[in-house]
């Protein structure tokens, strides 16, 4: 799946400032994580997404406690994957056996994954539990839904010194993000910044966030006379973000791409997770999974490969 405008702006501005980022995300002070570094994690693919790099595993540690270090997964959505659950279990199974802290036989990462919604809310962990047999099967996720924070809440927050202007960006996706009030308290904090580069930065990144939202208009006149093109990495990404935030944001008529994209990322997740579990695909069963073109089946048959104990199993139950 090819990276669109906003989930190039998020992955971009989570690097501003990693260690204050995550610290506001998982609601801990910032001397209760240290961000050390981002894992290169390029052979391990986020199924739906195969041909992306990984490079938003941070490597973190809990200096509270002395355990292994963290590999931290970052994910962003332009509204949330009701397949995000699924999608974790397998990508965190696949990191957890591919990337190793150090050479120490035996040596793995405690592993954990962050999800930030752009827009709507989402639920990624699960607790599943029957009891009297033993099985638990648990995935707790740290979940943010900018869309339901408070802009007020973050100005607040960095005006007090407790969070980074690195957050400002981020902004214009949350609750009263296009009032005028909120928008020159975030201009005053903005103009503390003293690099002229990172300050172009915050700009170029709000609008790009405005427009998933539909906001862009109010952003756009309201930062006029900005020097946002002095932002070179994020400056051209905001012509792509008007245009697709227009088409792809949070009006009710969702494009036939967007369908399209989803079914994709279904059909991968259906295959991670036979290989995941079975080893190879036979080449006939894949082709008739990438032929599907039913969202729903394509649902069905994840289920489906997740519950059954063998390959000949799930090829049966799913008429394959």
């Amino acid at each position: 799946m090819t990276q669109n405008p906003f989930d190039k702006a998020s992955r971009y501005a989570v690097k501003l400032d990693p260690s204050a980022f995550l610290a506001w995300a998982t609601g801990l002070a910032p001397e209760r994580i240290e961000f050390h570094d981002w894992l290169d994690t390029r052979a391990v693919a986020l199924p739906g997404a195969a041909d992306r790099t990984g490079d938003t595993i941070a490597r973190v540690t809990n200096p509270d406690v002395v355990e292994s270090p963290w590999a931290i997964a970052i994910e962003f959505q332009i509204e949330p994957d009701a397949l995000m659950f699924g999608r974790l279990m397998v990508y965190l199974g696949h990191l957890w056996q591919a990337i190793k802290p150090d050479a120490e036989r035996g040596s793995r990462f405690n592993i954990g994954a962050v999800v930030i919604n752009l827009t709507g809310s989402g639920a990624a962990s699960r607790d599943m539990r029957w009891p009297g047999t033993g099985f638990v099967t648990h995935l707790g996720v740290v979940e943010r839904n900018l869309g339901t924070e408070n802009a007020d809440t973050i100005l607040t927050g960095v005006e007090s010194g407790l969070w980074s202007r690195a957050l400002l960006p981020w902004l214009p996706l949350m609750t009263n993000g296009a009032d005028p009030g909120i928008i020159d308290r975030w201009k005053v904090l903005a103009n503390t910044e003293p690099d002229r580069r990172r300050k172009a930065d915050f700009a170029a990144l709000a609008l790009v966030f405005a427009s998933a939202v539909g906001r862009e208009e109010i952003w756009e006149k309201a930062l006029e006379g900005w020097n946002v093109i002095e932002s070179t990495v994020v400056n051209k990404w905001i012509a792509e973000g008007s245009a697709k935030g227009r088409t792809e944001g949070r009006a009710e008529g969702r494009t036939e791409g967007r369908t399209e994209g989803r079914t994709e990322e279904a059909v991968a997740l259906v295959i991670a997770v036979l290989e995941a579990k079975f080893g190879n695909v036979p080449p006939e069963v894949e082709a008739a999974i990438r032929g599907c073109s039913d969202l729903a089946q394509l649902q069905t048959w994840v289920t489906q490969a997740a519950k059954t104990a063998a390959f000949d199993e799930f090829r049966t139950t799913a008429g394959l």
